[in-house]
């Protein structure tokens, strides 16, 4: 419709408003919605925002999840609709400032603090026995402390550690201590608690457990073996048993896992130093 007023003209444009108030949520995708939200923010199928509806989980539950709820949710359902919530989820909990934590590792820290009696007061890097520490959240949780050192990506050099002063043999409380006294080993502690360790990390992980093995004991057992893998499992709850681990069978000539190769690898490694040691001071050139 086009007016004409003295010298002006104004040309009237049709309003098309939104009757679908369901399209119209879709479009805004407030966070106080739960499909707005998920569609549109966490980009998930519509799908699993159907299983949520169905289990009657709205945004303030999202924001309370922890990761076995994730588990139970999913629970005897395709793997990849779960990794995409389980990131998208992790993401967003962040941005918010209340990242995702493990009931399973908050009860292993609660029990290990018991146990030895030497759980940190929460305000200082350091407990009474001396190790590095962050500090305690509201739930009771020992975060790892926020240093420059827990952004830079973890060298392959193994980091130098004193391994004679951890007790002997290897425990839970011993490997929760010897990663807390390196910048590696706090950043090992801190990506443990979110999900699965990267490669970089497993490797570290593993080097660290036979450098304080072979700090100790010249020769490594089916049962040691067992136990490293073990407290690995236990201290993080997230990661595989077999990465670390697999026992010799019908099938197996040798034991598999990264814990036997690091230790074959090491062994060879300081026989062909040795060797070359003796060479080099049997050499006539040498004075």
């Amino acid at each position: 419709m086009v007016e004409k007023l003295d010298h002006l003209i104004i040309k009237s444009e049709p309003f098309y408003a939104v009757e679908d108030a369901e399209l119209l949520n879709g479009i805004t995708g407030q966070d106080g919605d739960l499909r707005g939200l998920c569609l549109n923010r966490l980009g998930l199928s519509e799908d699993t925002v159907t299983l949520l509806e169905a289990q009657q989980i709205d945004v303030e539950c999202l924001k309370k999840m922890r990761f076995e709820d994730v588990d139970v949710l999913f629970e005897n359902r395709p793997l990849g609709p779960k990794v995409h919530f389980r990131e998208a989820l992790m993401l967003w909990r962040i941005e918010l400032g209340l990242p995702m934590r493990s009931l399973r590792v908050m009860a292993f820290r609660k029990r290990s603090g018991e146990h030895d009696g030497s759980a940190c007061n929460g305000t200082g890097p350091k407990c009474s026995r001396g190790q590095f520490h962050g500090p305690v959240d509201q739930l009771g949780v020992v975060t790892p402390a926020t240093t420059p050192e827990l952004v830079v990506k973890p060298n392959k050099v193994p980091p130098n550690i004193d391994y004679k002063q951890f007790s002997w043999p290897m425990t839970t409380e011993v490997l929760r201590d010897i990663l807390a006294s390196c910048s590696v080993g706090r950043m090992i502690l801190h990506s443990a608690e979110l999900a699965t360790l990267e490669k970089s990390f497993q490797s570290q992980l593993t080097a660290i457990m036979i450098d304080y093995h072979m700090a100790h004991d010249a020769k490594i057992t089916a049962m040691q073996l067992e136990n490293y893998s073990r407290c690995i499992t236990m201290l993080f709850p997230h990661e595989n048993k077999t990465t670390y681990h697999i026992p010799r069978g019908p099938t197996r000539r040798n034991p598999g896992g990264s814990l036997y190769s690091r230790f074959i690898n090491q062994k060879i490694s300081k026989k062909a130093l040795a060797i070359g040691s003796g060479m080099a001071s049997s050499s006539p050139f040498l004075t």
